[in-house]
């Protein structure tokens, strides 16, 4: 299988039953190559209070990438540590690389109501939401066509070997797109990082109102 996906144990229906803290988390989903990180930066750049989860990953580091920013990069070794101490909230194989997203830094953020953001594969956000439905937006990043997609992998140094083994995972990845929140076509950087920087202010605004509804009728939070 291209793809595997690893769920620790946990019942996730009474986790769904769960109020949860405040704290947002966005995930950017969509193909490789789509323009997910580079949207992510400009709005982090504009919101100074908005940070990135960095995922752990066995894959090797990009020349634009940098240890615990994006990634936390592993070796399968130190990868399974994290598996066997119960250190991610989910993880998977996706072409023959482990990636999986720390518990730590996403209950963290939610319990103390700071916002992050991260790019998570399909299944790892179907999980994610899931596990904290009242705290995860998705948001689907998509292309204007196939064709720009395979044009931005070439020209971000991907082999062809590389780029045809991604385009397997094309079709199940834009099948997704209707399970998300929120749906940005990335055909100018500038254009979709104002959308995403307003679907996360229009979210604070949501749960300004939702904070205050709680007030009013003396509810408290649970912890995750």
């Amino acid at each position: 299988n291209i793809v595997e996906v690893h769920i620790p144990g946990d019942n996730v229906s009474s986790r769904q039953e769960t109020p949860q803290y405040w704290g947002l988390l966005f995930i950017l989903v969509g193909p490789p190559g789509v323009g997910k990180n580079a949207i992510m930066n400009t709005v982090m750049g504009r919101l100074a209070d908005l940070h990135q989860v960095a995922t752990a990953t066995t894959r090797s580091m990009r020349p634009n990438e940098e240890q615990g920013r994006e990634h936390l990069f592993l070796n399968r070794e130190a990868f399974q540590q994290m598996i066997d101490r119960d250190e991610l909230v989910e993880w998977q194989t996706v072409h023959e690389h482990l990636y999986g997203t720390p518990r730590a830094s996403v209950e963290s953020a939610i319990m103390h109501e700071a916002d992050v953001i991260a790019d998570i594969e399909v299944l790892g956000a179907t999980y994610l939401h899931s596990m904290y439905p009242h705290n995860v937006i998705r948001v689907f990043i998509q292309p204007p066509s196939v064709e720009e997609l395979i044009n931005r992998m070439s020209k971000r140094g991907e082999t062809q070997e590389a780029i045809e083994l991604r385009m397997r995972r094309v079709d199940m990845e834009m099948a997704y797109a209707p399970q998300c929140d929120y749906l940005i076509t990335n055909v100018d950087l500038e254009a979709s990082s104002e959308i995403l920087y307003s679907i996360v202010l229009a979210e604070r605004s949501k749960r300004a109102v939702l904070q205050l509804r709680a007030k009013k009728n003396n509810l408290e939070p649970f912890a995750v």
